[in-house]
């Protein structure tokens, strides 16, 4: 079922941690239920946007945690998590991204409840994508966003600064 993501967290697996990645492929490969567009109560996906501005990186704030983290969200049904990223990058800060990226990690992240959605705890497969910036702004973004410098940046998100161009 998870087949296409199983082969992309493979390819990261021979320049990254490997037992992180080896949990997260035994998530996927003992999933029975879809995991894209929230179907699952304890298992979704969701995808990142790692996108620099000269040396600095984008963040949101995030409406309920209140805590800067990457431009990202939920994949929805039928959707590829690249197509999610890019699609988040630009709803979140109203710029646009290039249409190709490279995915550089993927993470499994706790999820507290959220008292507003009256949803429960829950874990995400998040995948994190470099994409390119391109320059015009194409519109209103949804949440406040920060363009971080690494000495800035939350502690999690300063080991992305290496791929900065």
């Amino acid at each position: 079922m998870n087949e296409d993501l199983i082969a992309e967290i493979q390819a990261l697996s021979a320049i990254g941690s490997e037992e992180k990645f080896s949990e997260i492929i035994r998530l996927l490969k003992n999933s029975t239920l879809e995991l894209r567009g929230k179907k699952n109560p304890d298992l979704q996906l969701s995808a990142s946007a790692l996108v620099f501005k000269k040396h600095k990186l984008f963040f949101i704030e995030h409406p309920y945690q209140k805590e800067l983290l990457l431009p990202a969200g939920h994949v929805e049904l039928g959707e590829k998590p690249l197509e999610t990223a890019i699609r988040e990058f630009h709803e979140e800060t109203g710029f646009s991204a290039s249409e190709s990226g490279k995915l550089v990690d993927v993470n499994l992240i706790n999820i507290p409840y959220n008292k507003i959605k009256n949803e429960k705890e829950h874990q995400h497969i998040d995948f994190r994508f470099l994409l390119e910036l391109k320059e015009k702004k194409a519109g209103l973004a949804e949440l406040p966003f920060f363009l971080l410098d690494r000495t800035e940046a939350p502690d999690e998100f300063k080991k992305y600064y290496q791929y900065k161009r």
